[in-house]
């Protein structure tokens, strides 16, 4: 760790040390996660990153979000809030000029709610608005040293949780691989153990494999597990948004717990389980939220 994110460290354990928790953190903290909003402050994690951010608007499956720190570092771009501007009850910096979209799954926890209107902003520029008793953060046309790095460290926290990836491509391939390696649809239900019609659905590419069937056929077709996941047909849309929601991430960290592999593994494992269970189930229409609470009832429970 080098000094300026000591050193901020520091001060940061050494002011939660003597904070009472404010009863609003509390409840906000500990009721089970929510779909996103604006002016709500969240801890964002993926993998070895975490960081403290705001959001500022919401998309179907991205936010964009500002960081916030406790700290009185700040730039020309960063708004500075009283302590009074949200539930933490504690000074806070925007660093507005880092604002970034982010994938809805690099969101763990609400920990805060901002109580003043967010600066509205139409264009490139920054808002120059504030709300009462904010500020915009010093003009000195030199930053210290300590400021100008710890800006980077933030900056470089919010590009690693904006690049994070966990949906697969979904190439379609499958039959064509199964074709080639002259897999025909009598072998395939044999070797997955499906009735012929699902397996006719499989060797057309109209029905995905499930990461337990793709680590069954990999050993015939000559290909590791992820390769054959891979010539899956693309994963549908709400399947995707379904498991990205922040509501369902202890249910992927407990997957990956029980299967022993990461949460980006864990997750597409499911997706694919998902979308499996969806395709051998008759009728056009799919409550996804339903189907997502059922493979977790059987892979969990």
């Amino acid at each position: 760790m080098n000094p300026a994110q000591s050193s901020a460290y520091e001060r940061l354990v050494a002011a939660a040390a003597g904070l009472k928790v404010p009863d609003a953190v509390r409840e906000v903290a500990t009721a089970p996660p929510r779909d996103p909003e604006p002016s709500q402050i969240w801890r964002a994690v993926w993998e070895d990153t975490i960081q403290l951010l705001v959001i500022t608007a919401v998309a179907d499956d991205t936010v964009q979000a500002v960081p916030v720190s406790f700290e009185r570092y700040a730039d020309t771009d960063t708004l500075l809030l009283p302590s009074g501007a949200s539930t933490l009850e504690q000074p806070l910096a925007l660093w507005w000029g880092l604002q970034l979209s982010l994938p809805w799954y690099v969101l763990d926890r609400q920990v805060s709610q901002l109580t003043v209107p967010l600066p509205a902003s139409t264009g490139p520029a920054l808002p120059h608005e504030v709300p009462p008793g904010a500020a915009w953060g010093s003009t000195a046309p030199h930053p210290t040293a300590a400021a100008a790095e710890y800006r980077g460290v933030l900056a470089d926290s919010l590009a690693e949780l904006s690049a994070a990836q966990w949906v697969p491509q979904g190439s379609g391939a499958l039959p064509e691989l199964l074709q080639r390696r002259g897999i025909t649809i009598k072998q395939l239900a044999s070797q997955l153990n499906l009735q012929p019609p699902h397996a006719l659905e499989v060797w057309r590419g109209q029905a995905p494999l499930t990461p337990e069937q793709a680590e069954d056929l990999a050993t015939a077709l000559g290909l590791g597990a992820d390769e054959v996941l891979a010539a899956n047909p693309a994963l549908p849309a709400p399947v995707i948004h379904e498991l990205s929601r922040p509501s369902r991430r202890l249910q992927v960290r407990a997957l990956a717990t029980r299967t022993a592999t990461s949460e980006p593994d864990a997750r597409r494992r499911a997706a694919f389980g998902i979308y499996a269970l969806a395709a051998r189930q008759e009728g056009s229409t799919t409550d996804w939220g339903a189907r997502t609470d059922r493979y977790f009832e059987l892979h969990l429970h």
